[in-house]
C-alpha cells in the first residue's frame, strides 16, 4: 500500500527545514516567512493553478458539445469525452474543497472560481447533470 504523508505534515516539515537552513538574522527571517507562504496548505501551487484552467476548459468543452448536439446529433459527446468532463468537475470540486480560500487573482479564490465556472454555465444548454454536480459540490464548501 502506497501511503502519502498528509499535506499539512509535509508543509510543516518544509517550513522547519527552511528555518533550520536559514539560521538567525534579519534576512533569514524574511527568507523563512517566504518559505512559509510557499509551503502553506492554503495556497495553490503553479501546477494546481494550471489544473484549475484545464478543468474549466474540459467542462466548457463538454457543454459546447452538448449544446451543439441539440442541433447536430453527431456532435454528442463520446462516452470518453463525457467521462473526462465529469472527472474534471469532480477534481475541480475536490481542489476547491481542499483549498477554498486559496488566493487566485485580485479578490478571487478557488471557491469563487468554482462559483464562476458554474455561473458561466447558467442559461446555457449544458448537461443538467454537470450543472447539478458542480452546484452540489459548491454547496458543500463553506464560505470563509
Amino acid at each position: 500500500m502506497n501511503r502519502r504523508p498528509p499535506l499539512l505534515a509535509v508543509a510543516a516539515a518544509s517550513v522547519m527545514l527552511a528555518g533550520a537552513a536559514a539560521g538567525c538574522g534579519g534576512e533569514a527571517e524574511t527568507s523563512t516567512e517566504g518559505s512559509m507562504a510557499a509551503a502553506s496548505p492554503g495556497r495553490l501551487t503553479g501546477a494546481e493553478q494550471r489544473l484549475l484552467l484545464i478543468y474549466d476548459r474540459r467542462i466548457q468543452a463538454h457543454c459546447v458539445r452538448v449544446t451543439r448536439s441539440l442541433v447536430e446529433p453527431r456532435a454528442t459527446p463520446t462516452a470518453q469525452q463525457e467521462k473526462r468532463a465529469f472527472a474534471a468537475a469532480d477534481a475541480l470540486i475536490a481542489l476547491a474543497a481542499e483549498k477554498p480560500a486559496a488566493p487566485l487573482e485580485a479578490g478571487s479564490d478557488t471557491r469563487l472560481f468554482l462559483s464562476d465556472v458554474l455561473e458561466n454555465l447558467g442559461g446555457s444548454n449544458c448537461d443538467p447533470r454537470m450543472i447539478d454536480r458542480l452546484a452540489q459540490g459548491l454547496a458543500q464548501i463553506p464560505v470563509q
